[in-house]
């Protein structure tokens, strides 16, 4: 038996911890998410305004939205507001759609 194969013999039992830290990975990824917050009727029309008042005065927002199962922020201007598929376009290339949308705050300017 040479050095090579005992080598190779030694290490295979880690193998399969390596597979085993990658599902307990996936496992705590899964649970550290968390269902969509639900806005009221008044929390939507807010959003609404508040998006139209950002898009007329090009100033810089900080968006907070929804996407699977975590809450995301961005930074960013909305350059475009697309009524037929409920979209807004930020000046980060970014398209979200207005359910998405948890919160937006004006940025101060730098």
């Amino acid at each position: 038996m040479s050095n090579f194969d005992r080598g190779f013999i030694k290490w295979q039992p880690f193998e399969s911890l390596v597979s085993s830290k990658q599902v307990i990975n996936n496992l705590v990824w899964e649970k550290s998410k968390i269902a969509k917050p639900i806005l009221s009727e008044e929390e939507i029309a807010i959003l609404e305004e508040k998006i139209i008042d950002a898009y007329y005065s090009k100033e810089t927002i900080m968006l907070s939205y929804y996407q699977n199962g975590f809450i995301k922020k961005i930074k960013g201007k909305i350059i475009k507001i697309d009524h037929i598929y409920k979209m807004i376009y930020l000046s980060s290339h970014l398209k979200i759609f207005f359910n998405q949308i948890i919160d937006i705050t004006f940025a101060p300017s730098n």
